[in-house]
């Protein structure tokens, strides 16, 4: 089976992409130096004819939330890492692409990440009264 070959350095440019690419366990990484504008990077890879396929987080040591956001471009998955800002919060993309709606309400319920621009986050595996972030660093209580 053949696989497109893709010329990030052209289909990126317009969005400040086009450098940094690093091939690592089969993807192609993208951590920039500058925050991602998340909505952005969903519009030219819809553009592209790009599927979603996931997010995954981690928390930092300042306590902002890490996303890595995979696509699959012609058989190619591609990670744009960005991170979320002012206290947990980062663009929703999910009137973009619909498929980042399972995503998004995971990522907030487990890591309470604010996903602006979206109406609703109906739970997924929380019971109602259980606090979000269950997967945050918590600090153990005085003794």
């Amino acid at each position: 089976m053949a696989t497109t070959t893709v010329d990030f350095e052209k289909q990126f440019a317009e969005l400040g992409l086009g450098e940094g690419w690093k091939w690592d366990k089969g993807s192609w990484w993208l951590e920039p130096a500058e925050p991602m504008d998340v909505r952005a990077v969903a519009q030219k890879m819809l553009a592209l004819e790009g599927r979603f396929v996931a997010i995954t987080a981690t928390e930092r040591p300042d306590h902002e939330i890490r996303l890595d956001y995979q696509w699959d471009l012609n058989g190619n998955l591609l990670s744009f890492v960005a991170a979320t800002t002012d206290n947990k919060k980062i663009a929703s993309i999910v009137d973009l692409s619909p498929g980042a709606d399972w995503a998004e309400r995971e990522t907030y319920e487990y890591f309470a990440v604010e996903f602006t621009g979206r109406a609703t986050l109906e739970p997924l595996m929380l019971r109602a009264g259980q606090d979000v972030g269950v997967h945050l660093h918590k600090e153990e209580a005085a003794q």
